[in-house]
């Protein structure tokens, strides 16, 4: 009998979980969520200026309740589509948080902020666009030295049950495999087995949205590389109608334990990364 790889058994079972995550949990409701996060100012277009200084304000999950928080400080993840994504530390104070956009202009960026403890509070529904501010002069491109970077055979639409493969080179095992989505309330983190460096991700994401993938290694350094698709329903010729096609829809899911949540080195890895950005 063929064994499977223990990467692509874990990515299965991550898929798995992704899946039940979109099914069950409406966008930016879920138990899980301690906070949530945004510009402070609402008029704030995706249009991101470089080098001036954005407030962020960070709130319960539930405001009316205001019984769930982050453990502070709070960092920024920018993924930044095509290139690498940057920690910054945006401060420790929920009503006193600032990130200025350092990405070169012409940039796409997914945002995410995370606790200390690397809990996310959500991605917002758009991609945002870097462009020129007042000043460039703090624009920076991370480090491409020693060489880290991923490679994604899928750049394109990803369909259902779709296999996706990542190759990892450099960096230092093992790997985090980060999953974000536009508009969803989390982000999924796997560590997969130490010397892997091929992963296999089954598409099980609902239709209709757009996934990122991004490697990062035990030193919370991020590989260069980033990938965002499209994901799509599978496409099957109707019988006798070569010209014509049918969606099939998702297979059926079982449910599945969770993910044990992050070890306390989440913390060290974070702040590690956020001092080398």
């Amino acid at each position: 009998m063929t064994r499977m790889p223990l990467s692509s058994l874990r990515l299965a079972h991550l898929s798995m979980l992704f899946m039940v995550a979109e099914l069950v949990m409406p966008t930016g409701a879920q138990t899980s969520q301690l906070f949530q996060w945004g510009f402070a100012n609402p008029a704030l277009s995706t249009s991101l200026q470089t080098c001036s200084p954005l407030p962020i304000v960070v709130k319960s999950s539930n405001p009316i309740k205001n019984d769930t928080h982050g453990t502070p400080p709070y960092y920024m993840i920018a993924f930044v589509l095509g290139g690498t994504p940057v920690t910054t530390l945006i401060g420790s104070d929920e009503n006193n948080l600032s990130w200025t956009v350092t990405q070169p202009v012409g940039s796409q960026l997914v945002l995410s902020v995370v606790d200390a403890n690397g809990s996310a509070g959500g991605i917002p529904p758009r991609v945002s666009t870097v462009i020129a501010g007042p000043t460039t002069q703090c624009v920076a491109t991370p480090s491409t030295t020693p060489e880290f970077k991923v490679i994604s055979n899928v750049t394109g639409d990803l369909q259902t049950c779709q296999p996706w493969g990542f190759t990892v080179i450099g960096g230092v095992p093992p790997y985090t495999l980060t999953l974000a989505a536009p508009n969803s309330p989390t982000v999924t983190n796997a560590t997969l087995g130490y010397g892997d460096n091929n992963f296999t991700y089954i598409n099980r994401a609902a239709p209709g949205g757009q996934l990122l993938g991004a490697i990062s290694d035990i030193n919370g350094r991020w590989a260069t590389g980033t990938t965002m698709v499209s994901t799509k329903a599978r496409i099957i010729p109707v019988q006798g109608k070569s010209a014509q096609a049918a969606s099939l829809p998702p297979p059926p899911i079982s449910p599945i334990p969770p993910i044990p949540p992050p070890q306390p080195a989440t913390r060290d890895r974070v702040r590690n990364d956020a001092t080398r950005s």
